[in-house]
């Protein structure tokens, strides 16, 4: 080959590699770009993340997500953009490997974009920054899911090997949402076709806003496949939004549209579109209350964990203004609460801790 036509085959390359990268390219916004994220100088004594909390429902067995560090200053929350930071990940415990990039570029913020672990299970993870592996910046604990087998799942078509193209976003719980809650969103591939699921998809799904009064932010993009499990998804204020899931190859795939509400909290209490029921108290212990100015006959409640798992269901058959559910059978932890009212055909999914 002569030199113009390997010079051509490289440029021809580049673009195919980086003008269409559906497979490496991850949403990565500058989290100072967020209204609710304080950037300027401050002192640096606490690590900040993409995530809301230190335990981290992360994706299955090889699959990404992008995910930010920075310093800041714990009283007032303040993320200093005056120095340089390299940050990176050391495994203290866990049954595989962290597969990926370990250690971010040099920034005031970095990213990790293609972290992945090899087998389910717990890792306890130290995050280090500087050159020197003795420089302890944070430790967070990664919970590593089994994949989920959306063939089962009714809101998804039979699964099939091949033909999609077209990306399919369900709520796993509701459509409705709390401020700054996190909202899981399940995500595969069909076929516009027949409506099967793609089980051989492999490739980035972005999600981004196409309307709505605040901000979507949170994790926006997961690579892997076939199926996704968008579980930090948060809006930044109450109202009615629509967003978008979307592969880069935009001719190839046709993208999702879902609208959502994202609804206010009350004092402390969450008042849902369900006639104003309130649940309390938040964090909670061996009791939850649930109260509502009309009657509550025939609501549903189901509580469950972190991995999308049912541990309890209530039916509230007899007419009642107030219902106390005893929880002492579930162990500490975060678990999302969906009430469900087969009446008016709305429910609504919010996030508790015990």
């Amino acid at each position: 080959m002569s030199l113009k036509n390997k010079f051509i085959a490289y440029i021809s390359f580049i673009f195919l590699l980086f003008g269409n990268n559906c497979l490496i390219s991850q949403s990565t916004p500058n989290p100072c770009g967020f209204s609710k994220i304080n950037c300027g100088e401050g002192q640096k004594n606490k690590l900040y993340t993409s995530f809301p909390e230190d335990t981290i429902v992360y994706a299955p067995p090889g699959m990404s997500m992008p995910f930010w560090f920075a310093f800041g200053d714990s009283a007032t929350g303040i993320i200093d953009t005056t120095g340089t930071y390299r940050f990176s990940l050391r495994k203290v415990e866990g049954p595989g490997d962290i597969e990926g990039v370990h250690e971010t570029t040099k920034g005031y913020y970095s990213y990790l974009n293609d972290i992945s672990f090899s087998e389910v299970g717990t890792y306890k993870i130290e995050i280090n920054v500087g050159d020197s592996s003795d420089s302890l910046a944070g430790r967070l604990l990664f919970i590593v899911p089994p994949e989920e087998n959306f063939c089962a799942d009714i809101r998804f078509g039979e699964c099939v090997e091949g033909g999609g193209n077209q990306i399919l976003a369900k709520p796993k719980f509701s459509s409705v949402v709390p401020v700054d809650e996190v909202m899981p969103i399940i995500v595969g591939v069909i076929d516009s076709s027949t409506g099967s699921l793609d089980s051989t998809f492999f490739g980035t799904i972005d999600v981004n806003k196409v309307s709505g009064p605040g901000e979507l932010y949170g994790i926006l993009s997961m690579t892997g496949g076939p199926w996704f499990n968008f579980n930090y998804l948060q809006f930044s204020e109450e109202g009615f939004y629509t967003i978008r899931f979307f592969e880069e190859s935009l001719t190839t795939y046709k993208e999702s549209l879902m609208n959502i509400q994202v609804v206010e909290t009350v004092n402390g209490l969450i008042t849902t579109p369900l006639s104003h029921v309130t649940v309390y108290p938040n964090p909670f212990d061996n009791q939850l209350v649930i109260e509502n100015s009309k009657e509550l006959k025939g609501l549903r409640i189901l509580f469950s964990n972190s991995l999308g798992q049912t541990v309890l269901e209530r039916n509230i058959a007899n007419s009642l203004n107030k219902v106390k559910i005893n929880t002492s059978e579930l162990s500490e932890g975060v678990y999302f609460v969906t009430l469900a009212d087969p009446e008016i055909l709305k429910t609504i999914t919010f996030k508790i801790v015990k």
